[in-house]
């Protein structure tokens, strides 16, 4: 039987991980959280776009998901704690056991997608 979202969990994606793909790069840096990563490095990880993979990766850090960490002169991202480590764990078996319920809670979500806003601003109007 697949794993089923708990109510803190569904709550943290709803609020702060609005897509699969900011879901998969949170995943990503935790299971190596000593590591720093820069945008390309995650995107090749994950096989992502990289423009859209550092939009996403800005979106976490502004959200206080991940870290920003500019000091090296790249910009480069992290795993910060931000929720109870049980939740986290959670969220893991979840995408690796269930992903469709994932797809449905980012899919079907109220709140639109930062990054899809922030492109439908430039569409030109005819």
């Amino acid at each position: 039987m697949p794993v089923q979202l708990s109510e803190t969990l569904s709550q943290f994606i709803r609020e702060r991980l609005p897509s699969l793909e900011q879901i998969e790069i949170v995943l990503l840096l935790r299971r190596d959280a000593t590591r720093s990563w820069t945008a390309p490095e995650v995107a090749g990880n994950l096989g992502t776009p990289p423009e859209s993979t550092a939009m996403r990766l800005f979106l976490l850090a502004s959200n206080g998901v991940i870290v920003f960490d500019s000091s090296s002169g790249l910009p480069r991202y992290r795993y910060v704690v931000s929720m109870p480590e049980e939740v986290m764990v959670e969220l893991d078996q979840v995408y690796d056991q269930n992903r469709d319920a994932l797809v449905a809670l980012t899919g079907g979500t109220v709140a639109p997608d930062p990054l899809r806003s922030f492109a439908d601003a430039f569409k030109l109007k005819k």
